[in-house]
């Protein structure tokens, strides 16, 4: 019971905040069909890695609206982020024209959210994991690549962000907040990870607001999708998200069946 309550309140929660992102291309139909990336049931595992002030911390809890962060390696209780890929039922897809994933917080997850991406010939684009700690990321552009451009190639787009995603830890303010972003294509190059030598786009992008800027580099894969990246928040702190595994796992409708699932 405890569990299905969790499922439903972050759900509502993520749904809650519109998205803009005027310059991404939505496909109308076959919204999960022409994947060939993140595909039905696939799960893609990603380590993580925070920094503040050239020191390392680690996350000993993170729930829907707390974390708290240790430089005590011994007491880390979360050291992966799993996104996997779902197959809603007909008629319950959450967010229209986006592929739902969900994210959960390993090892013995508890805590889990939905949301979505796209995944079309013309762009890859992902909501980032936004629970706990990880509501620093709303604060940052988000993984998002134009496909077969050149590199320098550049293009803008904002987004507004209400206050419930502030926090002193990487930035506050009152009402709304206007991210206005800057992507661009800067290179191509050859990345050694965990699942072997990968060639990979990279894009930097950042977002400017009132309140300071912050970065992202992000590394594409035409076979693995974004296996790399690198967050710089307003305040400083430091978040890599490195791909270190993909699962070929069943293909799941929602978060109830994913728990009964772990």
């Amino acid at each position: 019971m405890q569990k299905a309550f969790l499922l439903f309140f972050i759900i509502a929660t993520n749904l809650s905040f519109g998205q803009q992102y005027g310059s991404l291309h939505i496909e109308k139909s076959k919204i999960d069909k022409n994947n060939t990336i993140y595909t039905l049931g696939k799960e893609f595992v990603f380590s993580i890695h925070i920094r503040d002030n050239n020191s390392d911390y680690f996350l000993k809890s993170n729930e829907h609206d707390d974390f708290k962060l240790t430089k005590n390696i011994d007491s880390v209780k979360i050291s992966e982020i799993h996104l996997t890929v779902l197959k809603p039922k007909i008629f319950k897809r959450l967010i229209r024209n986006q592929t739902q994933i969900l994210y959960s917080y390993e090892p013995n997850p508890t805590l889990i959210a939905t949301t979505g991406l796209v995944e079309n010939d013309k762009n890859v684009w992902i909501h980032p994991p936004r629970a706990g700690f990880f509501q620093s990321l709303e604060t940052c552009p988000f993984p998002y690549v134009k496909l077969n451009k050149s590199i320098g190639y550049t293009w803008t787009d904002s987004m507004l962000i209400n206050n419930h995603w502030s926090h002193k830890e990487w930035g506050e303010w009152e009402d709304k907040l206007l991210l206005n972003y800057e992507y661009e294509i800067v290179g191509k190059e050859n990345i050694d990870s965990k699942l072997g030598e990968i060639e990979c786009l990279i894009i930097n992008a950042v977002a400017k607001s009132a309140i300071g800027e912050s970065t992202l580099k992000a590394y594409f894969s035409d076979k693995y999708g974004f296996i790399k990246l690198e967050y710089k928040l307003f305040s400083g702190i430091e978040i890599d998200l490195n791909l270190e595994k993909v699962i070929d796992g069943p293909v799941l409708r929602d978060g109830k069946e994913f728990l009964q699932n772990n």
